[in-house]
């Protein structure tokens, strides 16, 4: 008997080697491209002294405006594309589960009732009545007409896959889920810089309406004197005119900036998931002390930082074990089933030792006639694994150039905001003479109005300046990786 089985395994042995052998011998070929893009080791017209080693601060540490930060925390809890992603995790997560649990045998639970007639001319219905003739079988053991079939028991399944099927298929729902994880990391840096640019897109408003309005009692102040000028002779209508097109345009402009003001509002409560309302935030722009110093670091620093980059990597490596898997679909499958029941046609006796019924089958197989289909599959799976490799390259591209941009976009507008600085404080100088000026009679009065009109101007440059530093400085934080932590 042992000689008998050691053969029969033997034979099962050899035939799953000559299977094995002849599907290799039609696998298709290659298909993958290889992923050769190298990361720079220093950014291009970034200072080589901020090119050092650094951790990305946490969105606490950088942000020092405690009403920022509250509005901040407040759209990570209640933002509708947090709460989604947060859904695409569960969604990966259970197909992760779902994959290890296939490496185990599925054992289910069945219970069934049936009721079969036979004819009398049949194989069944003749041997059913020959048999409850026999004087082998007992009274309870006669066959009734029709006959019951009473089926309690466990029922069970387990697929065998060979060339790492299902253990590429594991990995590819691990790598899903790990990438759904850096999904959500994403989407929050992009509501911090949103919320961030939105908040100080808000704190330009106030200051330019700020300046507007000063401005505004200033022409005001003005008319009242050109109106007295030109009741004493001093003047004639046209400057009267000219200086009330003056006062026009600014009050124009105040309610354009009013409007701007309500959008921007409205936007930043989107984010934080709450409807139209008034936003608690500082009087007007500062300076750059509201954010803590940035060093850009490494680009090699971005793999480990942006979570969009870790997303790519993570799809890259769930596409390579995909196509591993349907490359592995080429190779023979172990399938094994069987069942342990309490099987019979007569309840009085179903749950009695001699009702115990079981079966097993191991079955080999390997595909046949479906061997194109599984090679579409693969063209299908190694197209999607390259496009993951030219994403992955795409987003790297993008992450190194956006550091590098964006440094140099900061350094500008820095740059521009001092000298706006210096611009609006001489005009203000050449405004005082003018008025000094104009009050004796020594400059006309369209020279105070182009001076008027530059300082006004100049002031909401700078304004926009500032502003401009600020998004610039926070997009460049975000590029680094920074936001979701």
């Amino acid at each position: 008997m042992k000689n008998k089985i050691k053969q029969l395994l033997h034979q099962g042995c050899l035939f799953l080697a000559i299977l094995s052998i002849l599907s290799s011998c039609t696998l298709p070929r290659q298909l993958q491209v290889k992923n050769e893009m190298v990361v720079p080791s220093t950014y291009f017209e970034v200072d080589s002294v901020l090119q050092k080693d650094q951790t990305v601060p946490q969105w606490r540490n950088f942000f020092k405006d405690p009403y920022l930060n509250a509005l901040i925390d407040t759209a990570i809890k209640n933002n509708q594309d947090m709460k989604i992603a947060g859904q695409r995790i569960e969604q990966a997560q259970a197909n992760m589960r779902y994959h290890i649990r296939n490496f185990y045998p599925a054992v289910q639970t069945g219970a069934s009732y049936g009721l079969t007639k036979f004819g009398d001319y049949t194989v069944d219905g003749v041997g059913n009545f020959d048999t409850n003739l026999s004087q082998n079988i007992s009274a309870e053991q006669r066959i009734p007409d029709p006959v019951p079939d009473y089926f309690i028991g466990l029922q069970a399944s387990w697929e065998i896959g060979f060339a790492g099927k299902l253990r590429n298929r594991k990995k590819a729902a691990l790598e899903r889920f790990k990438a759904s994880t850096y999904y959500k990391n994403y989407i929050q840096t992009q509501l911090v810089s949103g919320v961030a640019r939105l908040y100080y897109e808000l704190l330009a408003v106030d200051n330019e309406l700020k300046i507007i309005r000063q401005n505004l009692d200033i022409q005001e102040r003005a008319m009242e004197i050109v109106a007295i000028q030109k009741q004493s002779g001093q003047i004639n209508e046209l400057a009267v005119k000219q200086f009330q097109v003056q006062l026009l345009q600014t009050r124009a402009l105040e309610a354009e900036r009013n409007q701007h003001l309500i959008v921007a509002s409205n936007m930043l409560n989107g984010l934080t998931g709450r409807f139209p309302g008034e936003i608690p935030r500082a009087d007007t722009l500062i300076n750059s002390n509201q954010l803590a110093q940035l060093q850009t670091g490494l680009p090699l620093a971005l793999l480990e930082n942006r979570p969009d980059l870790k997303e790519a990597l993570a799809l890259l490596g769930s596409n390579e074990a995909d196509l591993k898997a349907a490359r592995a679909a080429f190779f023979p499958a172990l399938n094994l089933t069987g069942f342990a029941a309490f099987n019979g046609f007569n309840t009085r006796y179903l749950f009695n030792p001699a009702s115990l019924a079981y079966m097993g089958v191991g079955s080999l197989t390997m595909p046949l006639l479906n061997r194109k289909e599984l090679s579409y599959q693969y063209r299908w799976q190694a197209a999607e694994k390259n496009i993951a490799v030219y994403n992955y390259q795409k987003v790297l591209l993008q992450s190194v150039g956006e550091v590098s941009s964006l440094y140099n976009t900061m350094q500008a507008y820095q740059q521009v905001s001092n000298l706006k600085f210096a611009e609006v404080s001489e005009l203000k100088m050449a405004l005082n003479i003018g008025n000094d000026l104009f009050l004796t009679g020594f400059a006309n009065y369209l020279e105070v109005l182009m001076i008027r009109r530059n300082v006004l101007d100049a002031e909401l440059q700078y304004t926009n300046a500032q502003k401009q530093f600020f998004h610039a400085y926070i997009d460049l934080y975000k590029a680094m990786g920074g936001g979701w932590n």
